[in-house]
């Protein structure tokens, strides 16, 4: 009886601690942004880190890096090396990493990088209060903006796997932007707000440069702490007339969400998506096929990679709006992570990120009802349920 009891206090406290922890993190949330700039889309990890490296050595203001995973591994170090460097060229150089995702990073690598002069922080600290919340929520974001001009946004984060150096994921399937313009300038306001959020050390708002051209591409950010991004893409779900395109390497939607594909499979929209074939995580696909089965069995079509690891974040609605950004399709990035995704209308970007999304469909196997029968054993089912339970937290 006292067992009982016991189990049952701690459950509500529990409860209490998510619920009022939540709320107060999602009034932090902000609107989305609407302004200006060009994008260049980076599909590859040699094309992003060569990208991004190129312009860390090119600095000469300021270099602003926010990551959720930065692995102290061959990549980590050369990241490390190069902020180092440009530190003690007088560059202004900021990392802020998530507290959990970069754990394993060393304290020695910590120490070269502040005695380099570098401002290095941790984003989401678990602290009171609301102590077992703030240990499940994260900071997802992947934001850097170097010298006010270029910015990056995407998938990526810093570690051997990323650039397909580890056997067991092979190549890595990921897609970043690099923005420029006045886009760039929200970027750094977005880093200045978390940046300051983690500690005391505060930025102070900067007069950035002026745009070197006219920029004329519309580019919409939505960063999300917990609620924007899941109503975003539910709203753009239930506007579509044609097509859906659903990219991401976890796919547990809700209930709700999934009712919103099944509406738009019944009203004649074409819902199409692509995940891994193997997972990088325990029973998140135990817990996908609790969603995927109503899908197959209402006509979406799925594909599954099977040519190394799909860790890409992308949308596509009606080939006419474009999402890639941080947040996967999954019940933590919808209402548990800070995220941040870049949303674009351009047709000409629109069908650069068309190009690559095929690209990868043909490096796919497309799932049929019958094979996921097969695959859903006495097993995998035990490990659908555990999953479902533990599908916020995956």
């Amino acid at each position: 009886m006292w067992i009982v009891l016991v189990i049952a206090i701690v459950g509500i406290l529990a409860w209490i601690d998510f619920y009022l922890g939540h709320k107060q993190t999602i009034l932090k949330e902000e609107p989305p942004v609407t302004t200006k700039g060009s994008l260049q889309l980076l599909s590859t990890g040699s094309h992003f880190f060569d990208a991004l490296f190129q312009d860390i050595d090119d600095a000469s203001h300021s270099i602003y890096i926010q990551f959720y995973i930065l692995r102290d591994d061959e990549l980590g170090s050369d990241l490390c090396t190069r902020l180092i460097s440009k530190a003690n060229k007088g560059v202004e150089v900021r990392l802020l990493l998530d507290y959990l995702g970069s754990y394993g990073v060393k304290k020695k690598t910590i120490q070269n990088l502040k005695n380099a002069g570098v401002h290095f922080e941790y984003s989401n600290k678990p602290q009171f209060p609301y102590l077992l919340y703030r240990i499940n929520h994260r900071n997802h974001r992947k934001i850097t903006t170097i010298d006010g001009k270029i910015g990056y946004i995407g998938g990526y984060n810093v570690g051997n796997e990323y650039m397909g150096r580890v056997t067991r994921f092979g190549d890595w399937r990921d897609y970043h932007l690099k923005l420029r313009g006045p886009v760039v300038n929200e970027l750094q306001r977005l880093f200045m707000d978390d940046w300051n959020g983690s500690t005391n050390d505060k930025m102070t708002s900067k007069q950035l440069p002026a745009a070197d051209e006219e920029y004329h591409k519309e580019i919409m950010l939505v960063p999300s702490k917990g609620h924007a991004a899941y109503r975003f893409f539910r709203e753009k779900i239930k506007r579509s007339e044609k097509n859906i395109f659903i990219g991401s390497p976890y796919f547990i939607p809700g209930k709700k969400m999934n009712k919103e594909l099944l509406s738009a499979l019944n009203r004649g929209v074409n819902v199409k998506l692509l995940v891994p074939m193997t997972p990088d995580h325990p029973f998140v696909q135990e817990a996908s096929y609790r969603y995927v089965k109503p899908l197959l069995e209402a006509g979406a079509e799925i594909y599954q990679f099977h040519e190394g690891f799909y860790h890409s974040k992308v949308l596509m609605f009606d080939e006419s709006i474009c999402d890639i950004g941080t947040a996967n399709f999954d019940l933590r990035s919808f209402f548990y992570n800070d995220e941040i995704n870049c949303i674009f209308t351009d047709k000409t970007e629109i069908q650069n990120a068309k190009k690559v999304i095929e690209s990868d469909l043909a490096r796919s196997e497309k799932l049929t009802l019958e094979r996921l029968q097969k695959t859903r054993t006495a097993k995998v089912r035990v490990k659908e349920v555990i999953g479902f339970i533990l599908s916020p937290f995956l």
